[in-house]
């Protein structure tokens, strides 16, 4: 049986669960931690899944080496230390990071380039 994964805590990004939700459980292989975090935060991204594969996310810690970057230099420093990253917040519905992390964008993002806001 899998562990129960902990639930988003309000306002919180998807890199910065996913980073938390790493440090508590092992990679599955999956994109369970990703799948969850949409569903409770937000169940309007229907293409999530798909497109963070076609940005190399096969599975949820790929998501935070292939899809996700750090944009801060603290938030680098805290991260290659393994420490807590506190999220900067984002509203309840979206799937774009909070200012700690830059997006990679692909197809539908902008052509495999790494900023702020998709388009």
């Amino acid at each position: 049986m899998m562990p129960q994964l902990p639930r988003p805590v309000i306002h919180e990004c998807l890199p910065c669960y996913l980073y938390r939700v790493a440090g508590e459980t092992r990679c599955d292989g999956s994109l369970r931690g990703l799948s969850f975090y949409r569903d409770e935060s937000a169940p309007r991204a229907s293409a999530l899944e798909r497109k963070v594969r076609l940005l190399g996310g096969f599975c949820d810690c790929e998501v935070l080496l292939n899809v996700v970057r750090p944009a801060t230099t603290e938030a680098i420093r805290l991260i290659d230390a393994g420490e807590d990253l506190v999220c900067k917040g984002v509203r309840r519905g979206t799937i774009q990071p909070c200012e700690n992390w830059l997006m990679r964008r692909g197809v539908q993002w902008g052509g495999g380039r790494f900023s702020r806001r998709s388009a």
